[in-house]
This record gives C-alpha cells, structure tokens and sequence, in this order.
C-alpha cells in the first residue's frame, strides 16, 4: 500500500479493511486519476462551500472539514453524515483523510454507524439549547439556529449539521459514533506514512 498507519486494535477483514471492537470500519483507498476535490485545497472558503452543497445535495450533511498536514502532506480531512439506507433513523458518519497529488490521491476513511437506540445525544443538546436559546424567539428562527449547513448557511436540504454535532459534546456522549469518528481520526493522523513515490509526484493545484 501506498499509505500506511498504526493497526493496533484494528482487525484486518480484507486487504486495506479493517473493523474493530466497536464495529467501526476504516479502509484505505488509492486512486490513479486526478482528484475529484471542487476546489484547491488553498481556497478552503471554496472547497468547504462546494464540498457542503454537493453532500447535501446526496442527502447528507458535512460536519466539520478542514486542510491540514498528513506525513508532510496537504490534505483534506473531513466528516459528512448520511442517512441509514433502509432504516428509519440513525446516521452513518463517515471520516476522511483525503491526500491529493495532481494525477492521483489516497483516501483512508472512517466508517461509525449509529445502532440501537439513536437521538439521545440530540435529545439531550436540543433540552440544552432550548432552555438557553429557546426563550422568547421565534420558533422557525430558532430552528435556523440548532441546524444548519456550515461554512455554507443558504444551502438547504441533506443532513445540516446541528447543535448537537459540537465537539464539545463529545465527552458527554463517548460511545456515539460521531465521538468515535473524531477519537480514531485523532489517533491515526500522527500515525500515518506514505511511500515516497507517492510523496514525490506532482502537487494537487485544483
């Protein structure tokens, strides 16, 4: 493989997959064709605007996405939420590291899906907003306040992100998946090492 990382407490399923004791998938991808990324990663206002529509456009929503530095290299770290397919509730969040070279890219991706009983976390956020954001406003701008896309307010429809998705939350709610997602992706970044072939070919420019 081109991109390597630590695999303590992952169990290999098949080449480039990986589960571990809570469920969560991570998986290794390398692409030979130009990145698809909308944007170059040096206009992030850009890459975040466009990145927002076309997810929400699939029926998800981005929570968080940002460039930063993986072994020496510019890339995309990002977590989208998606609806369960064939289920009436729960979401998949979904955690990438996208590493962009001008005619090929490597993508090590996070998979943690909601089980069992879903909506607590939200429950639990929505009390909180309500009781110090809930007095007195409207309901509909009040709704505009506890979800909506970021970087990118006007885009409708998907999954926005809402009040609950805050990092801060996190602690409170340790085993839900979105925790999981930023707790692996956390873990691996310092870890990760690409091949020096990969590292050598051309830059992404967009």
């Amino acid at each position: 493989m081109s991109l390597r990382f630590d695999v303590t407490g992952w169990e290999q399923v098949q080449p480039g997959a990986f589960r571990n004791a809570d469920g969560d998938g991570l998986a290794v991808y390398g692409f030979d064709i130009p990145p698809d990324l909308p944007a170059p990663l040096e206009d992030l206002d850009l890459l975040r605007a466009r990145t927002v529509a076309h997810t929400a456009a699939g029926g998800g929503g981005v929570v968080e996405l940002d460039v930063v530095t993986v072994d020496g290299l510019p890339a995309v770290r990002q977590i989208v939420k998606l609806p369960l397919p064939d289920r009436p509730s729960g979401v998949a969040y979904l955690g990438s590291f996208t590493v962009p070279r001008a005619d090929r890219s490597l993508v090590l991706k996070v998979q943690c899906l909601e089980e069992g009983v879903t909506g607590m976390r939200d429950s639990v956020a929505l009390d909180r907003f309500m009781s110090e954001y809930g007095q007195g406003r409207d309901m509909q701008e009040m709704m505009r306040s506890w979800a909506q896309h970021p970087y990118a307010p006007d885009v409708q429809g998907g999954l926005p992100r809402n009040w609950s998705d805050d990092p801060g939350w996190d602690p409170h709610f340790p085993q839900h998946p979105l925790s999981r997602a930023r707790r692996i992706m956390a873990a691996l970044a310092p870890t990760v090492e690409v091949h020096p072939d990969f590292k050598a070919a051309a830059p992404f420019s967009g």
